[in-house]
């Protein structure tokens, strides 16, 4: 199954520059837990990766921390690739246009395949050694960030950035409430809770990037962007408990699934999958 990404010049999208979906310690939790998912072929090509970063410059001991590096080189080394980690559609928008909602070709979408076709291809040099080394970090944290509701989310609003609201308590927006703050309340974190999310049932891997997209954006309209009754959410207003017991399931569930669709993409390629006719669905390894 083929993973198209057709783009056209449109409006430049709007986001707030302080966001990292799933903050770092959820981003580490779904790339520790893949780990766990790959194949012995996988596993060595993720070690091998790994290793080979030296020219990146920024050292990492293992695949967990290095699918953190993407946000920390976003706003520096790798400017380039900031409009990678997130796509913001219309308000009224129930399914994802690349055409309309890529702009430029910078957007997540493009970011998954600019990496998916980086480790495929074998380095010509030393200059590909460390674009490839770079690429596993980025579609590790890229698989990540589709899978956070909110980096699915309303241009108008930055992806929830500007919707300002009080967490338990705490003044923050609702982005940042499930980027971390969920996490935090429920006390899942990095490396704590890599067993035991290792341990749960099984995660879909069905579908194409595209389609985890639209799922992060359906689940935005359902769950991030409205109160426990439905009504939107709006600057000023309180969440707490009744919000976290509603969603705690859902964000699980994607923490799940972005692992499980991350082991799935590695394992594909590793067995010698071409990207441009790749298979993002169960049994592709």
């Amino acid at each position: 199954m083929r993973l198209i990404l057709t783009v056209s010049l449109v409006l430049s999208l709007l986001y707030q520059p302080n966001a990292s979906a799933w903050g770092w310690d959820g981003h580490r939790l779904i790339c520790a837990v893949a780990k766990t998912q790959l194949t012995p072929a996988a596993t060595a090509m993720v070690d091998q990766l790994l290793a080979e970063a030296g020219e990146l410059k920024e050292g990492v001991v293992n695949f967990a921390d290095a699918c953190v590096w993407p946000d920390d080189v976003k706003y520096s080394t790798r400017k380039s690739t900031y409009e990678h980690h997130f796509i913001n559609v219309p308000d009224d928008a129930t399914v994802i246009d690349l055409d309309r909602d890529c702009a430029a070709t910078n957007c997540i979408a493009i970011g998954v395949q600019q990496s998916l076709n980086y480790l495929y291809r074998e380095p010509g040099g030393k200059r590909d050694v460390t674009r490839r080394a770079a690429a596993l970090r980025f579609l590790g944290h890229y698989i990540g960030d589709l899978h956070q509701p909110l980096h699915v989310g309303n241009a108008s609003d930055w992806g929830g950035n500007k919707i300002r609201v009080s967490w338990l308590g705490e003044d923050t927006n609702i982005h940042a409430v499930w980027d971390y703050k969920m996490m935090d309340t429920m006390k899942i974190a990095y490396p704590d809770s890599v067993e035991w999310l290792a341990s749960q049932s099984p995660a879909n891997k069905d579908g194409w990037v595209i389609d985890w997209m639209n799922q992060s954006l359906t689940l935005g309209r359902s769950h991030g962007y409205v109160h426990v009754d439905g009504s939107l959410i709006k600057s000023g207003d309180r969440l707490g408990m009744d919000y976290l017991n509603r969603n705690k399931p859902v964000l699980i569930q994607r923490l799940l699934e972005s692992s499980a669709r991350l082991a799935s993409l590695l394992n594909a390629i590793a067995s010698g999958e071409r990207p441009v006719a790749f298979r993002l669905q169960a049994g592709a390894n």
